[in-house]
């Protein structure tokens, strides 16, 4: 199955190299095709990733950070021993080279007076020797000197050199603490920033959701408010448009409204008709001028 499986995909690689021969694009285009899919891949999988692992992420590289400031720091603190220990070595060959120098310098007028005298032996330091044994002790302390001066110098020059690289190096190392405190106090920043972001976009959901809801609560009790609303008011139609149809006196045994019913009816036919019309009421105004003029004489 495995062998399968790469001899397809070996066979696709093949097809797919040989389109781009044949095609007018290059190789190290399809490359690029490559590298873009596998970021773009990749930032789309980083995306998904939880925070949870983030965080651990960003704790093991903080972690590492803070071994790499103690490693520096315990490489640093061995070369502050080793500069202790050079400025040891320099003070020790400063002194040696000093007594020898001293010594160097009382030695030069008894050398100079017993060769002066052609002597054969001299006393020096309580000692006596011949003057060639002098000499020779003479030169071997002057050698002894030039070498002990040698090794001074070159001592002095690299101490020079170690206590500026030390200073530098303390210097980076008190930058790179610093900054990696700011960086601790970032991330402890950051963090409660969006744990409060969180807890914010919750509380937020939780209000929109239920503001939804009781709009929906609201329209649905809106409605049937409203169809209740149409029902008592059809019943109450209903009723009034029944009481218009069913007249008093045609219910049974309602003695006293057929009474009532029967006077109205008589009261409307006896103002009817003594109540005159306009047009009488206007005969009768003439007349009564007209009798009321006086006669002309004759």
């Amino acid at each position: 199955m495995m062998r399968n499986l790469v001899i397809i995909a070996g066979s696709l690689t093949i097809a797919i190299c040989g389109l781009v021969v044949v095609s007018s694009r290059s190789l190290c285009e399809l490359t690029g095709y490559f590298r873009a899919t596998a970021d773009t891949t990749v930032d789309n999988l980083t995306q998904q990733i939880p925070d949870a692992i983030h965080d651990r992420k960003l704790e093991n590289e903080l972690q590492v950070a803070r071994q790499q400031l103690i490693d520096r720091q315990v490489e640093l603190s061995l070369s502050g021993s080793q500069v202790e220990q050079l400025r040891k070595d320099v003070a020790e060959l400063d002194a040696s080279v000093a007594r020898r120098q001293r010594l160097l310098a009382e030695a030069y007028p008894v050398l100079k007076t017993a060769v002066a005298r052609s002597q054969a032996a001299v006393r020096f330091a309580s000692t006596d020797f011949s003057i060639a044994d002098f000499q020779k002790e003479v030169d071997d302390l002057m050698t002894l000197q030039d070498r002990e001066s040698r090794q001074r110098e070159i001592k002095r020059d690299g101490l020079a050199r170690l206590e500026k690289s030390l200073t530098e190096g303390e210097r980076a190392l008190s930058e790179m603490r610093t900054a990696l405190e700011g960086l601790d106090q970032e991330v402890a920043v950051l963090r409660s920033r969006r744990d409060q972001a969180q807890v914010e976009s919750a509380t937020l959901d939780l209000i929109s959701s239920a503001t939804a809801g009781r709009q929906t609560v609201a329209a649905n009790v809106s409605q049937t408010v409203d169809r209740l609303k149409q029902d008592v008011q059809k019943a109450e139609a209903r009723n009034e448009a029944r009481r218009n149809l069913a007249p008093v006196d045609a219910l049974p045994g309602n003695q006293v409204g057929r009474a009532w019913s029967r006077l109205e009816a008589l009261k409307t036919y006896h103002d009817a008709e003594s109540t005159p019309s306009p047009a009488s009421d206007e005969a009768d105004r003439g007349a009564a001028k007209k009798a009321q003029k006086p006669a002309k004489p004759k």
